[in-house]
C-alpha cells in the first residue's frame, strides 16, 4: 500500500462501530430505509465504513455498496454518506449522495432531545434521499470495515465500475465537498431528470456545485469539470499507479490530467 495515499496526513483512522451502534447518537437516531429497490444484502454487499479523526472533529464515512446496478446497468455501485461529529460526539450534519454523487447537506440540531432522520435508498440507481421517510421500509444494514485493501481494489478497476470517490475519501473535509448551507434543490425531481433521456424539469438542475467526485480545472479558462471514470495505468519502472484522462472543457480547450494515488491529488500535464 506504499504507493497509495488512503488518508490525508495528520488524520487518524479507527473502525470501532460500537460508537454508532444502530446509527444512534446523542442527538440523532438515523433510520436507514429503502423504496423501489432492495437494501444491499447479498454476500459482500452492505455498508462499508471507516472513522476519520481530525483533531477535535470526527467523520464516519459510509459507502453503500451493491454488486450490480440494474438501471442503467453496470457492475458495482457505490453511494456514500458521511456523518460529521463534534468533540462531544454530537452529530453536526450529514452529507448524502443526492444522486449522481452530488452532495446534499442535512444539518442536525444540537440539543438534549434526540432527533430522528430518515435516509432512504431510492429507485434502481440506489442514490439517497431524505424525502421519503414515511412510505419507505426500514432495514438493518450489514456493516463492513472499509479497509485499505478494499479501497485500492475498487480504485484500480479499469472500467466504469471503479470507485470515483478519491480525494474526498482521503479528506472528508476537502474543498468542493461540503455545501456552506443546506442544499435547496428538490432531490427527487433532480434524480428523475437523470433517469429519463430529456431534462423534464430544468429548474431542478440548480445548486449542483458540491460533489463527492473530484473536479478538474481547465488551465486555460479555469472552467470546472466533474470527473467520472479515468483509465487505470501502472508504471512498471516506478511501481506507481495512476488514473489518466484527456479532458475537453466547455470552451473546447483540451488538456490531460492524472490522479496520482501516492499523493492523493489531481496532476496536470
Amino acid at each position: 500500500m506504499d504507493n497509495f495515499c488512503i488518508l490525508k496526513r495528520g488524520y487518524h483512522l479507527s473502525y470501532d462501530h460500537t460508537r454508532f451502534s444502530d446509527f444512534t447518537f446523542k442527538n440523532l437516531r438515523l433510520n436507514l430505509r429503502y423504496f423501489l429497490c432492495g437494501p444491499p444484502q447479498s454476500e459482500g454487499e452492505g455498508i462499508y465504513y471507516r472513522i476519520i479523526h481530525n483533531q477535535q472533529k470526527t467523520c464516519i464515512q459510509c459507502i453503500i455498496f451493491y454488486k450490480t446496478q440494474w438501471v442503467p446497468y453496470h457492475p458495482h455501485d457505490y453511494h456514500p454518506f458521511y456523518i460529521y461529529l463534534d468533540a462531544k460526539n454530537c452529530v453536526e450534519f450529514l452529507l448524502i449522495d443526492d444522486g449522481h454523487h452530488f452532495s446534499k447537506l442535512i444539518p442536525i440540531k444540537k440539543n438534549n432531545r434526540q432527533f430522528t432522520q430518515n435516509i432512504t435508498i431510492f429507485l434502481p440507481d440506489h442514490g439517497l434521499t431524505n424525502q421519503l421517510g414515511r412510505i419507505s421500509k426500514i432495514f438493518k444494514p450489514k456493516l463492513l470495515p472499509l479497509l485499505p485493501e478494499q479501497i485500492v481494489k475498487w480504485w484500480t478497476i479499469n472500467n466504469m465500475a471503479q470507485l470515483k470517490l478519491r480525494s474526498k475519501l482521503i479528506d472528508p473535509w476537502a474543498s468542493g465537498l461540503i455545501p456552506d448551507k443546506p442544499t435547496q434543490k428538490d432531490s427527487i425531481i433532480y434524480r428523475l431528470n437523470h433517469l429519463v433521456p430529456l431534462k423534464m424539469f430544468p429548474f431542478a438542475e440548480k445548486d449542483l456545485y458540491f460533489t463527492f467526485r473530484d473536479e478538474s480545472i481547465c488551465p486555460k479558462c479555469q472552467s470546472l469539470d466533474t470527473l467520472d471514470f479515468m483509465s487505470y495505468y501502472y508504471n512498471n519502472t516506478t511501481g506507481n499507479h495512476f488514473l489518466t484522462k484527456k479532458m475537453t472543457c466547455k470552451n473546447n480547450h483540451t488538456y490531460d490530467i492524472r490522479f496520482n494515488f501516492k499523493k492523493g491529488e489531481i496532476e496536470y500535464f
